[in-house]
């Protein structure tokens, strides 16, 4: 009698457990995402509200200032977060990176205006960020090993690039949030309160995260180097001591967090502000992009699998060098479909990084080491210089391509001395 049935349902479910795992772990880290990006959204609709000022360009950047302050506590967060995940395990870090974002969600949603409790406010606003903040500065590497530790050797861009797809994900719902916020609320309802509407839904959609991430089994790699106790004590002292090109090249990679939240969050508000095309116009559009961006992600992914991980590393640098410049001039004549466009290639670019990032930072370090060694370069790169982003971006409109160019310069220059890590073992 033949044992091929069984063994192949067998084997079937096995796979079925696993891909479930790699949705529940994705889906958590969706809802994380979509309330870190509101924030970035909708800080032109509330600016007022926390930052009252005659000059609307102040009182903008005022409200992006909170922003970059929340990256700055990203370092301190990897620095606490990241031995967790490699002392107790991916699972527990991601639970409560997930409780933290939804509780600074709340509170933003929460946070009374300016005119109801004076400096208060603008006081509330930026503590909450900074909760954000010291989330955030745990989940991308957390998500990220647990994604490439879940994954098949062979296929393991492709399999990870599911954490950047549920980002591309929560932008994009972020994005319809606020296009749907925007246009179905008017004006003065929609800056009084109508705002605070998607940062409530966030925090009450974090809960449900909490449940998905606390269900999902611990990694395979983890479970193998607790059980043989090889986990580390020290792992970022020792992440740095014993690898630390690893660690400048996590840094340089994430450099690209520029072009991210330029291309994914920001680029609406910069069209509106040089070329005044209407911020719902520019909503749509990034929402067509982002669809575009989910679907090249895999695409990205399976590529590397076959090629490699550095091929598409300088491919995105070269990009972004040569077309940086007309790409934003463009954005000067205010029209949807030049927006569009402009939108779509940046995103196609970004896909080719993104869309391997998990895989290619985890490939870089053991396991014992791995959620500290991508964290604290990863943590600090994004407070350097993707809080700084829109700051530039509103103050120097001329300045941003030449600050693009000079990223992606670097960025190709030190990734021509990263060793291939296509097929690298993770254990």
């Amino acid at each position: 009698m033949s044992t091929a049935g069984p063994a192949s349902a067998l084997s079937g479910h096995v796979e079925e457990s696993k891909a479930s795992t790699i949705v529940g772990g994705a889906i958590g880290n969706l809802i994380e995402w979509y309330d870190w990006t509101i924030y970035g959204l909708l800080a032109p609709v509330f600016a007022q509200q926390f930052f009252p000022s005659s000059d609307r360009v102040a009182s903008l950047i005022a409200a992006y200032s909170p922003f970059a302050l929340g990256f700055l506590m990203r370092p301190v967060g990897s620095l606490v977060l990241s031995p967790m995940g490699d002392r107790y395990g991916r699972r527990q870090m991601l639970s409560l990176t997930i409780i933290l974002m939804g509780i600074g969600s709340l509170m933003v949603g929460l946070a009374p205006s300016y005119a109801a409790i004076g400096v208060g406010a603008p006081i509330l606003l930026t503590l909450a960020r900074l909760l954000q903040g010291f989330s955030a500065g745990g989940e991308f590497q957390g998500a990220s090993a647990f994604l490439a530790e879940h994954a098949p050797a062979e296929r393991r861009a492709y399999v990870s690039s599911a954490q950047l797809v549920s980002i591309g994900l929560a932008v994009l719902i972020a994005t319809g949030v606020a296009k749907l916020t925007t246009a179905a609320i008017p004006q003065p309802a929609l800056a009084e309160w109508g705002w605070r509407v998607p940062f409530i839904v966030g925090a009450l959609l974090s809960l449900y995260g909490v449940y998905l991430r606390l269900r999902v089994p611990e990694t395979p790699s983890f479970v193998k180097a607790e059980s043989k106790h090889e986990l580390s004590r020290h792992p970022i002292i020792e992440a740095l001591r014993e690898h630390p090109r690893s660690c400048l090249f996590v840094f340089v990679i994430q450099m690209s967090t520029v072009q991210f939240y330029l291309w994914t969050v920001f680029l609406p508000g910069y069209a509106n502000q040089v070329g005044k095309l209407p911020l719902s116009d520019g909503f749509l559009a990034s929402m067509i992009a982002l669809a575009v961006f989910c679907v090249a992600l895999p695409a990205a992914g399976a590529l590397s699998d076959r090629i490699g991980r550095k091929p598409m590393l300088l491919g995105t640098a070269a990009g972004f060098f040569l077309l940086a410049y007309p790409m934003f001039q463009l954005l000067h004549n205010g029209d949807f479909l030049t927006f569009l466009a402009v939108d779509i290639v940046g995103i196609l670019l970004l896909a080719s990084v993104d869309g391997i990032l998990a895989a290619v930072l985890c490939e870089l370090f053991p396991t014992r080491l791995r959620t500290s060694g991508i964290g604290v370069p990863y943590a600090v790169c994004a407070a350097i210089f993707g809080g700084t982003a829109p700051i530039i971006a509103v103050k120097y409109p001329e300045g941003i391509a030449f600050y693009v160019m000079a990223i992606a310069l670097v960025t190709f220059v030190v990734l021509l001395f990263m060793p291939e890590t296509r097929g690298k073992p993770l254990d």
